[in-house]
Formats: C-alpha cells, structure tokens, sequence
C-alpha cells in the first residue's frame, strides 16, 4: 500500500485531545501525568492518562444511558466502515424532523442502515480550547425518534453530545433504543455536504460506556 496516497485520501475528522481541553461541566479535567522520562536515563517516556471516557471526539456504548445495554467493547465493525452522508444543516435551536426532511429533499431519502454525520453552526469554530457551551446545537428528541424509526446505523454530530444540554439522556435513549449507534465531537469544519466512505472506531474497552476515537472521512 501507498501510504501516501492513502494520506491524501483521507481526511481524520477527529478533535485532539490534550490536557484542559473542553470537557463535559462535571467531568474531571483531561490530565496527563509521565512516570518515566527518557532524558532522566529511565529508558522510556510513560503517560498515566486521566480522562473521561466522553472525551473529545468519541463513541457511546447503549450502557451509557441504558441499564444493562452492550458496552462500548460490542460496538459492530461493520457499523464504523462503509458509506455516510455528511449533511449540513442551518437549525437554530435543534435539529428537527423538519430539518431533516428538508435534507433529504434536497439530496435523497434516508434509508435504513445508512450513516449519517451532520455538520452545523457548532463546526463554526474549534471549540475544544473554548468553555463549555450550554447552547450548542444537536439533535431535538423529535429528530432522534424520526432517525430510530428510519433504523439508521450510525449518527455522528459536531459537538459533545446527541442531544441538547437539557434534554441530552431522552435523545440519547430513543436512538439507543432504535439500534443507533452514536459518535460525538466530530471535526466537521472543513467538511462539505457529501457522499463519503467512513472508518469510524473506538477503543475496545470492556464494560465501559463510551471511549475515545478516531474517525476518517473519503470523498466516495
């Protein structure tokens, strides 16, 4: 394989994570703390990471909203690689069914198994060194049970969660409950509207319900 060219293929959507980065407001700070250095003559540069598991940019496991849902650890390969659709979509509060129904309007129908990663006013701005945003756009409870009743596959937003600040655990349960399957904090600022291909994993932590990853884009 060229790595090259596969360099140039693809595009990481994925936010960098580093310490004091832009966290969900009762979560511990992202922090790192090295237990050997190589320049001290100890053979090896060591980092004890402490972050949460929703850090940056990141999958959930259906246990973190629902009682003795899969972990993070059963996420399907076959759900984080194939086809998605970037969509861009100008909400001002949330993401409707409207909103949506104008999307496919304008491109196609949204069928079931599709992923869908959509792009808003968030992807404005880098705002993983910026404080929390209470406001920041996401996907309306009615919006999540239009996208569970579809059967989409995966869903992917521009900021650290699903759902609105307030209403974040009901939207979250209707698309776990739907079989979808979430993805947050994606890069999407330099990302058009589109057909693309998706690689899109997270750690294979057992029991955990959620994990950091690392997601890439190619233009189909």
């Amino acid at each position: 394989m060229n790595m090259n060219n596969w360099n140039e293929d693809w595009i990481d959507i994925t936010y960098p994570i580093f310490e004091n980065c832009t966290g969900w407001p009762d979560q511990p700070a992202v922090s790192f703390d090295e237990i050997s250095h190589v320049h001290c003559g100890e053979g090896a540069k060591v980092s004890i990471l402490h972050l949460s598991a929703h850090t940056g940019t990141h999958m959930d496991g259906p246990n973190h909203f629902v009682e003795n849902a899969p972990d993070i650890a059963s996420f399907p390969l076959s759900v984080g690689m194939g086809p998605v659709r970037v969509a861009d979509l100008d909400s001002e509060r949330e993401i409707t069914p409207d909103d949506l129904e104008k999307y496919e309007f304008r491109t196609r129908p949204i069928k079931a198994g599709e992923r869908l990663f959509m792009r808003t006013k968030n992807s404005n701005e880098f705002w993983l060194d910026k404080p929390f945003n209470y406001g920041y756009l996401a996907i309306g409870n009615a919006a999540a049970d239009w996208l569970a009743e579809r059967k989409v596959a995966l869903v992917g937003v521009d900021y650290l969660s699903v759902g609105p600040y307030e209403t974040t655990p009901a939207t979250h349960r209707s698309l776990i409950n739907g079989d979808v399957w979430i993805v947050e904090g994606l890069d999407l600022r330099e990302i058009e509207e589109g057909d693309y291909e998706t690689i899109c994993m997270p750690l294979k932590i057992k029991d955990c319900d959620g994990s950091p990853a690392r997601v890439l884009l190619k233009k189909r």
